[in-house]
């Protein structure tokens, strides 16, 4: 059984800056994903994906969901100004 020598101060320093900078660097990586930029852009990628298939095309299917419920809530409107 060998015997290891235990870490010097200068390794734990070495591995303290190692860390913080690693540290520094997923912070600064998950600031810039939280830009309301970068928040648009997936939410932009989301919704285009909800509306297109696998190989871009439109899914008629969903877009005729979400006409349905815009005409629904501009019905109701509709009838909810006449009413009041």
């Amino acid at each position: 059984m060998s015997e290891t020598t235990p870490p010097t101060t200068a390794d734990r320093q070495a591995e303290i800056a190692a860390a913080r900078e690693e540290l520094v660097a997923t912070i600064s990586t998950l600031k810039s994903a939280m830009t309301p930029a970068a928040m648009a852009r997936r939410g932009g990628r989301a919704i285009t994906g909800w509306f297109t298939d696998e190989f871009g095309g439109i899914r008629p299917e969903r877009v005729a969901i979400v006409g349905a419920v815009v005409a629904g809530i501009v019905a109701l409107k509709i009838i909810g100004r006449r009413r009041g």
